[in-house]
């Protein structure tokens, strides 16, 4: 997998940092995660077809409950 990280300004609680992930490989997309409020963006498309696979915003994605337990 090709991938960058890089550190990222939470666009909704305004105060928090976190960070973005921007990959491509069999999918291309991003992750966008906020340390403190939790809020997550979450976007992946099939390279071969185009098709969307992901697309989520918000603060109850499976990736935060993966890492709370």
């Amino acid at each position: 997998m090709s991938s960058v990280v890089e550190d990222w300004e939470c666009t909704q609680c305004k105060e928090g940092k976190g960070f973005q992930e921007h990959f491509k490989d069999s999918e291309e997309g991003h992750i966008l995660e906020c340390c403190k409020c939790k809020y997550m963006e979450v976007y992946r498309e099939d390279i071969e077809t185009g098709d969307i696979i992901e697309d989520y915003q918000g603060y109850k994605h499976y990736y935060n409950n993966k890492e709370n337990k």
